[in-house]
């Protein structure tokens, strides 16, 4: 502490997603050390990021969590959190490949419940996503990528690429898919 090398939990809650902090925390085993760092808390977020993405592609699946036994089983040996959260990754990539209903509703229901025993994944994905704004913050971005879509469709591209440098430069990042675009704050 004398030499100032030491963070508050509640410096940190104020600048870092609460949930990439317990994502953080169970990276490393209780027995060993953990490298605390910005880019770990960072590297939390992506991975955060995309299993929230995996449930957000899964939205149209009904699903209810149900803890699998290869969780229970890692946990079981010595609280493995590591091993668990390479399941879950394991499950969500799983989900991400998975073509047929009764399959992906049973991945869903996997990684709902291995987030469950690790006190992950438990918001809405557009709430992980949208990392605390304002509801009309989000209505503004909507506004902006609705107008950008408009341009697009217009044919006047330069409009629509300055309409996606502003979301950048807001650190708003887009992603076109099939379904429509999605966005993020990056």
């Amino acid at each position: 502490k004398s030499i100032g090398n030491i963070e508050r939990v509640h410096d940190l809650v104020r600048t870092h997603a609460p949930e990439a902090l317990r994502y953080a925390l169970l990276s490393a085993h209780y027995r060993q050390p953990l490298d605390w760092s910005d880019a770990l808390i960072e590297q939390s977020v992506r991975t955060l990021d995309r299993l929230y993405g995996t449930l957000r592609d899964l939205a149209d699946v009904d699903a209810e969590a149900r803890i699998p036994d290869s969780i229970e089983a890692v946990l079981d040996e010595d609280l493995n959190t590591p091993a668990a959260l390479a399941e879950v990754a394991r499950i969500a990539g799983d989900a991400r490949k998975a073509t047929d209903d009764a399959t992906r509703a049973t991945l869903k229901a996997d990684l709902l419940g291995a987030g469950l025993a690790l006190g992950l994944l438990q918001q809405a994905p557009a709430d992980w996503f949208a990392r605390g704004a304002s509801d009309g913050d989000d209505a503004r971005i909507q506004a902006l990528i609705d107008a950008r879509i408009a341009a697009k469709q217009a044919r006047d591209f330069a409009r629509a690429d300055a309409i996606r440098d502003q979301l950048a430069a807001e650190q708003i990042v887009l992603e076109d898919t099939p379904q429509g675009v999605r966005w993020k704050r990056g």
